[in-house]
């Protein structure tokens, strides 16, 4: 296999395992025909059009739940930043602890976590349960494992929420009306954050295989791509 193979493979990964199993030989095929002899790396017209191309096949609701579990990550990773330094009760803003002591490139990259996951938390199950056409009996297994998915999610990041505080009682001069240390106490590093990350990796996983469902013609988008126009063509031979 040659370099220019092995990266033309790469870049149709941006494509369902489905349609990769259906089209990409045949895609490959017309990319490499049509790219000139010699060339070891992907023109950047072509690496567009199959990352825009696999975008279109997989979907708004895939793109829409990748992006919730994205900022689920992210926000779990912050929590368990700030358990990595002290921080008291005057640097809480926004609802989001630390927040006053934390770098301002980190903070908005943690601000469009938290308000996107908020934001998408009820748009991306319904767009899956619209993407299962229903409750329909072929779909009804999947369209459960989608629900369970979402609760899945949301139970991922109140529990990180929960381990990221700091352990009770752990400040020694804490007033009596507080149960936790609000001036400063000492950070107490809280790893089980790290597990949830990959948890949220692990659920993206699922959803895009609950996702992999077959699809319908109007599923199957066509791109700009001379590669992937020839591609969607049935029965075209390469």
């Amino acid at each position: 296999m040659t370099p220019l193979q092995r990266r033309f493979r790469l870049l149709l990964r941006a494509y369902p395992a489905r349609y990769r199993r259906e089209r990409a030989e045949e895609m490959l095929g017309t990319l490499l025909e049509a790219s000139p002899p010699g060339r070891s790396w992907p023109s950047v017209r072509d690496t567009r059009a199959l990352i825009i191309g696999g975008l279109r096949v997989r979907g708004w609701t895939w793109l829409l739940s990748m992006l919730w579990v994205a900022a689920g990550a992210v926000s779990t990773g912050y929590l368990l930043y700030v358990t990595t330094k002290p921080w008291t009760a005057a640097d809480q803003d926004l609802g989001i602890v630390g927040w006053s002591a934390t770098p301002v490139p980190l903070q908005v990259v943690v601000a469009l976590a938290y308000f996107g996951w908020w934001a998408l938390v009820i748009p991306a199950p319904i767009a899956g349960f619209i993407r299962f056409r229903g409750w329909r009996p072929g779909y009804r297994l999947r369209a459960a494992a989608w629900a369970g998915a979402w609760v899945a999610g949301v139970g991922l990041l109140a529990l990180a929420g929960f381990w990221g505080q700091y352990p009770l009682n752990s400040c020694p001069n804490r007033p009596l009306t507080s149960p936790q240390c609000p001036f400063g106490s000492p950070a107490v590093v809280s790893w089980g954050e790290l597990a949830i990350c990959a948890a949220w990796l692990v659920l993206g996983a699922v959803m895009t295989w609950i996702l992999a469902v077959p699809a319908r013609r109007s599923d199957v988008a066509s791109t700009s791509s001379r590669a992937s126009g020839e591609a969607s063509r049935p029965g075209r031979c390469p």
